[in-house]
């Protein structure tokens, strides 16, 4: 079997048992009787390939219902009818539908069935290629951290997951790239943005005259996110009257829009992410600990970018192709060498905003040192230098010059490189003036 898995949906249990059979030796398939049981099933598992009869007889709902539920909530799934419905009006619907194809039912319909799944899945491999979305990294660190965000994903659990990191480091693309692996929507709720007095009706909704104002029902985004990934952004400034409530949602996995007497249940992946320190939040008594407990059973803390300088090269280099538009940019050594020694405090925002410096300002159309150290709006002084195994500040290079009455050799005994590493740095980093004007005279300052 190739992984792929098909659900196969007809009030025919004979012919569901046949075309199990038949399918069985190259796909996972899974059957249902009734369109009830299909979406439990679809809930359940990731299906690829969902292969539907129009006429349940006897039944509240057909196959059209289950066709427009599968595509309002699971888009992703493929959808091919298999059907002898005789209802015209029915099978008219049914082909106005984005139907992969629409098969009859005769005693040789295995290889049409065939057909269409190879069809259905070339689709989804094109689409994939082109739509997937894909956390980039470079770092070793990284790909460990999303090696085990897979396997949570590959498991049937279904647990919350709780991303830490700085400001700029990814959170949100980590939330995307877990919905996308999962192949549900994405509904996110940023608690820092939202305001406090109207969080509740946000999140939960509320039912026309439940306060000044309230002049319609409004639906909330975690009824918005049903059957999909609700991504919590900032978790760690919400309210204590909404944690309250959201511990309730977590557990009961039902909501209660402001004014309304009737819980209504909902079936969400809760994600949450914060750059705040929620065990010191629970010590000093503004974050709940039972909270913490509920969403911290997966936790993926993204390493920042200063601890990842792998992506620093990768992501300054995708930067320039996606601002240039593909267009010609110089991209110097010097450059990504000091972008490698900042210390990001704005992590990849803050290095997408120097990139857009750098390509808007250089007149060389060039990344190179001088455009970062402008982009980055720091002086020579300002720089560090680095060796094999030390760090160095400028002023501790003109003071080894000084103290070493401008022999370069000396000098760069002192710092214990090579002279020749010396060298390299006042000429490539432009030291002579700064050298000069601070008391090492130009004579003095001739490799020696």
């Amino acid at each position: 079997m190739n992984g792929t898995k098909i659900l196969l949906v007809d009030d025919d249990r004979d012919i569901l048992e046949t075309n199990k059979y038949l399918l069985s030796d190259n796909y996972e398939v899974e059957i249902a009787t009734s369109i009830k049981e299909a979406k439990a099933i679809l809930l359940k598992k990731v299906i690829d390939v969902a292969i539907v009869d129009l006429n349940f007889e006897g039944q509240d709902q057909d196959g059209l219902n289950l066709i427009d539920y599968i595509q309002e909530e699971m888009p992703s799934v493929s959808l091919i009818v298999l059907s002898s419905d005789h209802d015209t009006k029915r099978v008219v619907e049914a082909m106005r539908r984005p139907l992969v194809d629409f098969i009859t039912k005769d005693e040789d319909s295995e290889a049409s069935i065939r057909s269409a799944i190879g069809q259905a899945l070339t689709k989804k491999r094109n689409v994939k290629n082109k739509d997937e979305f894909e956390f980039k990294t470079n770092s070793p660190l990284m790909k460990k951290m999303l090696f085990r965000v897979n396997q949570v994903l590959a498991s049937n659990s279904s647990a919350p997951i709780l991303i830490l990191g700085e400001s700029g480091t990814g959170k949100e693309f980590l939330a995307k790239f877990i919905a996308s692996k999962l192949r549900k929507k994405l509904v996110a709720a940023n608690m820092a943005s939202i305001p406090k007095e109207t969080a509740e009706s946000e999140l939960f909704g509320h039912k026309r005259g439940a306060f000044t104002g309230a002049i319609s029902d409004k639906v909330g985004l975690l009824d918005h996110a049903h059957n999909g990934v609700f991504f919590l952004d900032e978790i760690g400034d919400c309210s204590e009257a909404i944690q309250a409530k959201l511990l309730r949602v977590i557990q009961e996995k039902e909501i209660l829009p402001v004014g309304g007497v009737t819980p209504k249940k909902i079936e969400t992946r809760f994600v949450a992410a914060t750059h705040r320190d929620l065990n010191s939040m629970v010590t000093n008594e503004s974050f709940r600990l039972d909270l913490l407990q509920r969403l911290n059973t997966f936790t993926f803390k993204i390493p920042p970018l200063r601890d990842r300088p792998e992506d620093v090269e990768y992501y300054a280099r995708m930067f320039v192709e996606e601002i240039t538009n593909g267009e010609f940019f110089r991209i110097d050594v010097s450059g990504i060498e000091m972008l490698k020694k900042h210390s990001w405090p704005g992590n990849v925002r803050e290095l997408r905003n120097v990139i857009e410096r750098v390509v808007v300002y250089s007149h060389r159309r060039s990344l190179d040192s001088e455009s970062v150290r402008n982009a980055l709006n720091i002086t020579p002084t300002e720089m560090t230098y680095t060796s094999e195994s030390k760090v160095y500040s400028c002023e501790e290079i003109i003071q080894a010059l000084k103290q070493a009455n401008g022999n370069r050799t000396k000098a760069a005994a002192l710092l214990e490189v090579h002279k020749t590493t010396l060298h390299r740095w006042i000429k490539k980093f432009n030291l002579n003036e700064i050298v000069e004007s601070n008391g090492v005279g130009r004579p003095s300052l001739q490799l020696s």
